[in-house]
């Protein structure tokens, strides 16, 4: 027995408008999320994350397979997309990060279609452009790793959803089930969408036979989801780095969750909704329903996380909810709706919103927007001023954000290639993992008279300017006490050119 989810009539301003610019609503707003999120990605240097995702999309399948089953497997579905993105496009700052644009633009396009079946054409048009203007949404279009594409599922899953209890036919179900284990696979926090749909189903379905269909088919999703989440916890090391829950947890949520440590941006929200608040005795029965919805997909996977994290393993961080964000966006326009009341109100509140967003913007799309970074600043000097043949040294001893030194070479390794890199260990590929190993400088000592020039990246040194060039330059404090400096040195190597960016200093050293 199907059923019918009848929609209510539009209770926008104005008349409902013809069947064809409804139909157009979802295009242009994907169009202009892509295109705010695609804005300045060249800019902003390749970061740590960003450095695995090129070193393990890049490598040979059979390769990327062995790997996963010591490192990343959660990332492992979003691994392979990127090797058939990076078959088509060249791993570089835009094109590695235009795949995320993409994926805001459709996630956007979500978003409208999603706001039209629970709401009115002025709510989902709204929503739209408020999720291209979200902090979260902005940085993940900017970040060559899987948040933007866990977006597209989790808003078009739930489109699924709705389509599926109108349906219900076997075919379709299966369908949702296979869906949401492949989402699984892609994202492993887009399992916690189960219990958000059946807060959807709850609200949305019309007969307790399509509840309980749903509900068998959500048990056999998460059974087939469930030895993918077994062997993800094996690898939960790699988390080891997030602390605990403590009193800065509640600020996280509020402030970088959606926002992006925006303060403009999380308080505005924080008015609209205190306003839609106080509208909420006129809410319809469409905007109670979309508030059920959206609040659940909002609240339930950010609570399991907070008391996974308290009860087994620390898990939470702002950015892996980042699925959730249609939600956001869906609640925030429909308080901007019921405040602004007119289209000529509406507007004016999604510029205030957009231009409370704009500082984070401008931010997140600078030289050393990711975490201070600056990957991208030292593979553009060696590739300016490096010549073939030259040689190589890596400042093990940095105290390197936030792990070893050579993930930098893994970002843009084609910038490199033209050096020896005699201190280069096994190969990532050959350990089955992320990055080279490294071989200490004193121990390929003896190549170095054969090289007719040093480069060595270390880390800056606060006392000397960004850049110098000379006869034969200080090594400075901070280089000079290390062996990457110490051992060239006694072969007669003096450095002639330094340049310092936010973390890395790059010296050229000739005899």
């Amino acid at each position: 027995m199907s059923i019918t989810i009848r929609p209510e009539p539009a209770t926008g301003v104005g008349q409902r408008p013809a069947t064809s610019a409804r139909s157009l609503d979802a295009v242009w707003v994907a169009v202009f999320a892509a295109s705010v999120s695609a804005a300045g990605a060249a800019r902003p240097s390749l970061w740590f994350d960003e450095a695995a995702t090129i070193s393990a999309s890049t490598r040979p399948l059979p390769d990327l397979w062995r790997m996963l089953g010591n490192i990343d497997a959660v990332h492992g579905l979003y691994y392979l997309v990127m090797h058939g993105w990076f078959a088509v496009f060249p791993a570089t700052e835009f094109w590695s990060r235009l795949s995320s644009a993409l994926a805001v633009g459709l996630a956007a396009a979500g978003v409208v279609v999603l706001g039209r079946q629970l709401s009115t054409r002025l709510v989902a048009t709204t929503a739209g452009v408020v999720f291209a203007l979200l902090p979260r949404v902005t940085w993940a279009g900017l970040e060559t790793r899987s948040y933007a594409l866990a977006m597209v599922a989790g808003v078009w899953l739930t489109v699924l959803c709705l389509v599926v209890m109108r349906r219900n036919e076997s075919r379709w179900w299966l369908g949702y089930a296979v869906s949401m284990i492949i989402a699984t696979l892609l994202n492993v926090f887009l399992v916690l969408l189960l219990p958000v749909h059946a807060v959807l189903v709850a609200v949305m379905a019309d007969t307790r036979a399509v509840r309980w269909r749903w509900a068998v088919t959500a048990l056999a999703a998460g059974a087939g989801a469930t030895p993918f989440l077994l062997f993800a916890q094996t690898q939960l090391f790699q988390v080891n780095w997030i602390w605990p829950l403590d009193g800065r947890t509640v600020g996280m949520i509020l402030r970088e969750q959606y926002f992006d440590d925006s303060l403009p941006t999380a308080v505005l929200t924080g008015l609209l909704i205190a306003a839609g608040l106080l509208r909420w005795p006129l809410a319809g029965r469409r905007s109670r329903r979309l508030v059920a919805v959206t609040v659940a997909w909002i609240a339930i996977p950010t609570v399991i996380l907070l008391a996974y994290s308290a009860l087994r393993h620390p898990v939470y961080y702002p950015r892996y909810l980042s699925f959730t964000a249609p939600a956001a966006a869906l609640l925030i326009a429909l308080c901007i709706v019921a405040v602004g009341k007119s289209r000529a109100g509406i507007t004016a509140l999604l510029v205030v919103f957009a231009l409370a967003a704009t500082p984070n913007y401008l931010a997140q799309r600078g030289p050393y927007a990711k975490e201070g970074m600056d990957y991208s600043q030292v593979a553009d000097v060696i590739t300016r001023h490096a010549a073939p043949g030259d040689c190589l040294v890596m400042d093990n001893s940095t105290a390197w954000k936030p792990g070893p030194i050579r993930p930098l070479l893994a970002a843009r390794p084609a910038a490199f290639a033209k050096l020896h890199d005699y201190g280069r260990g096994p190969t990532a590929i050959q350990r089955n993992w992320l990055w080279d190993g490294h071989i200490a400088v004193w121990s390929w000592a003896d190549k170095m008279p054969d090289c007719p020039a040093i480069w060595t990246v270390s880390e800056r040194d606060k006392t000397l300017p960004d850049h110098q060039q000379g006869a034969a330059l200080t090594a400075g404090p901070r280089l000079g006490r290390t062996m990457a400096y110490q051992v060239p040195s006694r072969f007669g190597f003096r450095v002639v050119e330094r340049w310092q960016f936010s973390f890395a200093q790059v010296t050229k050293s000739v005899r």
